[in-house]
């Protein structure tokens, strides 16, 4: 017998004060797992680059970036709405309703990747003269990018932060890194090449798939209902969940695109060696600024529980702190790569690569402004406004593919650089002004029927 709803708001003084000691420790375990991954990411990241150069690290980081573009365009961001609605479902003591809604992303995520790796496989044909790709290059690319997309985990992702499991998914989430570093280490030793290096990249998004689920299926706090009736009953039972999809899905693929688009430009404008360059400099500034991602990750759960306990006031108070200190280290973001962007890059992967010192500093520009407002699209999901992210990232992509048009035949791949600048304040700024009126508003915002 189904249990019968709770009133959410009844529940707001039990939640507060769990929060900070929660957060604390979800966000203990995401930095500890986030520690190891930015580590391992310099790591596997230097080995790439001295073992193929600059040329053989620029083909190998198209076709990379290539398999990623396509996999962020195709694939849902599943596990946002695993909490945006599990979080009531949840609250409410509704399990039937969870492994419905649980049972309709799994169906998601699936048919997405086995669309999208059809869809990647047979592009890699129509853009490789772009890039003067070889036959070999080309069946190489495309076996790649068809096996990016078919590792998918990112609704048992969502079940674990939706539990607190936090712990597990940050040994699950280590699997991957751990394996690039083992593999880019045996690959580097056996002077293995391109071929190498993107075979250790799929057997390491393999593990970490394999992994999460394992993870999820051994928490026994949730099952999943499939078929058609199942997942009719999940659209009638989350209003707005389709919807809530698309924009979320959208918002994350613009998010990505202007980085991943703009090495894929770099390359065809000024070759492999260059983008392998923008791209080292792009992933050595996301990593240094991987500890907000990690608060983030922990913040968005608890802001779906206050959003559906209806705790403004706690909301406000957890909103307004992080935001500041996510600017704090925005601030020390920019600092450290300024100061000391060219031997990052000289001991990471070596003299041959410090030429992109100046993207290096450009591109944690960019990724600070994110960075410093991070809480921002979670908070707007956590209230079901994923619409206004969604329209802030459409206006920053049109503007940086206008930008990157203007730019990057004459300034070439520091064109692409400052058009990632002009686009992340664009939308960060859009962002915070939509919160500001969200945060003054007296009425309370658009949840799921319970």
């Amino acid at each position: 017998m189904d249990a019968e709803p709770r009133d959410l708001a009844d529940q707001a003084p039990q939640h507060r004060g769990k929060i900070p000691a929660r957060l604390a420790r979800n966000v203990g375990w995401l930095l500890g797992g986030r520690g190891f991954t930015a580590v391992s990411s310099i790591v596997y990241l230097g080995l790439g680059a001295r073992a193929l150069g600059p040329v053989g690290f620029g083909l190998f980081t198209l076709m990379l970036t290539y398999g990623q573009l396509i996999a962020n365009i195709i694939q849902f961001q599943s596990w946002k709405g695993v909490i945006r609605f599990g979080a009531v479902h949840s609250a409410a003591l509704r399990p039937d309703r969870l492994a419905r809604l649980l049972g309709f992303t799994v169906m998601l995520d699936w048919s997405s990747a086995i669309i999208g790796a059809a869809i990647a496989a047979a592009g890699v044909f129509l853009i490789a003269p772009l890039f003067q790709w070889s036959v070999h290059q080309q069946w190489l690319a495309a076996g790649f990018s068809a096996a990016l997309l078919l590792t998918t985990g990112a609704t048992p992702t969502g079940m674990l932060r939706l539990f607190d499991r936090f712990d597990l998914l940050t040994y699950s989430e280590a699997v991957s890194p751990a394996v690039r570093v083992m593999g880019a280490l045996v690959a580097w030793l056996m002077g293995g090449g391109v071929t190498a290096f993107l075979i250790v990249w799929a057997l390491a998004a393999l593990g970490q798939t394999l992994a999460t689920w394992a993870s999820a299926i051994l928490i026994h706090r949730s099952r999943l209902s499939l078929g058609s009736a199942a997942y009719r009953g999940a659209v009638a039972e989350n209003p707005g969940l389709w919807r809530f999809m698309v924009q979320t899905s959208l918002s994350s693929s613009l998010g990505f695109f202007w980085l991943q688009a703009g090495t894929l430009a770099v390359g065809v404008v000024a070759g492999p060696a260059t983008a392998g360059g923008f791209r080292l400099a792009d992933r050595l500034a996301t990593g240094i600024s991987k500890s907000t991602e990690t608060v983030t990750r922990a913040l968005y759960p608890e802001l779906a529980r206050l959003v559906a306990s209806d705790d403004r006031a706690t909301l406000h108070k957890l909103f307004v702190r992080t935001s500041w200190i996510a600017v704090s280290l925005a601030v020390l973001v920019v600092v450290i790569c300024a100061t000391a962007g060219g031997l990052i890059l000289r001991l990471v992967a070596g003299p041959q690569f410090v030429f992109a010192q100046s993207l290096l500093v450009l591109l944690a520009t960019s990724a600070a402004i994110e960075l410093s407002g991070f809480a921002l699209e979670p908070f707007h999901n956590a209230h079901g406004r994923s619409d206004r992210v969604l329209r802030a990232r459409i206006i920053g992509t049109i503007l940086y593919v206008s930008l990157l048009a203007a730019l990057l035949p004459t300034m070439g791949a520091t064109g692409a650089a400052i058009a990632a600048i002009a686009t992340s304040a664009a939308v960060m700024t859009q962002l915070a002004l939509s919160a500001r009126k969200m945060l003054q508003s007296p009425h309370k915002h658009p949840s799921v029927r319970v």
